[in-house]
């Protein structure tokens, strides 16, 4: 049975279907329809959700002397990214 290895997943790229997703929609759909608008900002509520438990669970892992040199650093390129992609849907709606 394979484990699971934070080290062979590290290389993982950052930008998550749902990322893509959201970027795709806000640059081609019509971010006035309100059924795109819901599912691109319910997209956008999960994905901060799941930055906040990740943290958490980072967080314990530092506390426990177990993580990774660079959890912190990915942890905030995930942040970033979803800043990025926040903008770019308030700049999509604001253009339609």
């Amino acid at each position: 049975m394979h484990r699971f290895s934070y080290e062979e997943h590290a290389g993982l790229q950052l930008a998550s279907l749902p990322a893509r997703l959201v970027g795709l929609a806000a640059e081609r759909l019509d971010m006035g329809d309100p059924a795109t608008l819901a599912h691109v900002q319910g997209v956008l509520r999960a994905e901060q959700e799941v930055n906040r438990t990740l943290a958490g669970l980072a967080q314990a892992l530092i506390v426990a002397g177990t993580a990774p040199d660079d959890v912190e650093a990915d942890l905030e390129a995930r942040a970033v990214m979803l800043r990025d992609l926040q903008s770019a849907v308030l700049l999509a709606v604001a253009a339609d």
